[in-house]
């Protein structure tokens, strides 16, 4: 594949150099040639440079030219810094972001992709010639499929015009090195037109791909893992989402809700994402989501309550309403904590023994009533029946 891309390029600037320039108006003529030929010559300069540049992984790197023998030791220098993970195909410690291309052979640095049209992979450090190399070619297929089109359009209108004299596009086409095959040569650059067109589809959707993966600030592999995590979690969800119209169905039977049992099943035949607004589980996901609303709102108010109070930030346990938190319903305290373990959280935070250094930013009644729950479950785990006073610092 490589080496029909090295032979793609210097056909298309051909193809342009003998069959387009010589029938375009003189002026569009210069200006299409060299606008072709300078970005065909940028694209093959950054892919040579892509290629030319090796992204392997900077501890692999010295690894390999340790064992050649051409550095001994320990090689301490910056690239070679920071977080590692152990890569079981090379046997060595390398970067925490690089990846092991299996077409290379190599752990690469920051991993992006492979490119089969360059042979070669592409990471941190020859990806902005990758970019460029994609922007060169794209601006390239442009113009030349802008020119190739406005000349095959204006010659077949004028040529279906026989009536009158010949237009001045078929007199350059018929003149075309004073072969008089101009209806070959129309035919020739429709040809290459349709390639055009394709390469511009293509290099369009893969150049603005790549725009969107440095706005984000990942890379292809990310992109593809992340792809596949929303797979793997959309799954999930159906399966759950069948079980629950299941159960729900049943419920409706039994109670005698025919109607309620009707709309479940034409929901779940004709699909969740075309039927959601009549789907009676869409309305208990929607009342889901506003409880789960409600209490962060609460959890919010809550807290910003207490720091009030607080003045500085330097609170005491006497200042802690904790009736007040008890009743508050937030879900990401409340884990399933019996009544009577909530009445032991309230004994145990009036005791004097209990200490909170808190910071002005953090909420001492939530931190509190943490320590404190925390203190209920190291008794459960250990059978304590009785134990003495615990102090609890946060900071």
């Amino acid at each position: 594949m490589q080496i029909g891309t090295w032979m793609l390029l210097p056909l298309l600037l051909l193809q342009f150099l003998l069959f387009a320039t010589p029938v375009l108006p003189l002026v569009a003529s210069i200006i299409c040639t060299i606008g072709v030929f300078l970005s065909g010559i940028s694209s093959a300069y950054f892919a040579y440079w892509c290629c030319k540049i090796d992204p392997i992984d900077a501890r692999l790197r010295c690894h390999l030219a340790r064992q050649r023998g051409e550095m001994s030791g320990d090689v301490a220098t910056s690239d070679v810094e920071g977080p590692t993970k152990f890569c079981w195909v090379d046997n060595i410690d390398i970067h925490e972001s690089s990846m092991h291309c299996k077409f290379c052979d190599k752990c690469v640095y920051k991993f992006d992709h492979h490119c089969h049209w360059l042979n070669t992979c592409v990471g941190d450090a020859n990806y902005r010639y990758f970019f460029r190399a994609v922007g060169a070619t794209l601006a390239m297929v442009i113009v030349r499929g802008g020119a190739l089109a406005w000349l095959v359009i204006s010659y077949f209108i004028q040529y279906s015009q026989q009536d009158g004299p010949r237009g001045p596009a078929v007199v350059r086409f018929d003149d075309w090195f004073g072969a008089n095959v101009g209806i070959i040569l129309a035919l020739v650059n429709a040809a290459f037109l349709s390639v055009d067109v394709i390469c511009i589809a293509l290099l369009l959707q893969l150049f603005f791909f790549h725009v969107r993966l440095r706005h984000e600030g990942i890379t292809t592999y990310a992109f593809i893992v992340r792809g596949g995590q929303k797979k793997r979690e959309s799954e999930v969800k159906k399966i759950q989402l069948e079980r629950r119209r299941i159960t729900a169905i049943q419920k409706a039977e039994r109670e005698g809700m025919i109607i309620m049992k009707w709309r479940l099943a034409a929901a779940g035949c004709v699909g969740y994402n075309l039927c959601r607004p009549c789907d009676p589980l869409r309305h208990d996901e929607l009342e889901e989501a506003q409880e789960i609303q409600q209490s962060i709102a609460d959890g919010v108010d809550n807290e910003d309550g207490v720091q009030s109070t607080c003045g500085d930030g330097n609170c005491s346990t006497n200042d802690i309403d904790v009736e007040k938190i008890k009743r508050d319903r937030v879900d990401s305290l409340d884990n399933g904590v019996s009544e009577e373990e909530q009445t032991t959280v309230t004994f145990d935070v009036n005791r004097d023994t209990v200490e909170i250094l808190v910071v002005p930013d953090q909420s001492p009644a939530l931190q509190a009533v943490m320590d404190a729950r925390t203190k209920i479950q190291l008794e459960k785990e250990h059978d304590l029946t009785e134990a003495p006073p615990i102090s609890f610092v946060s900071a």
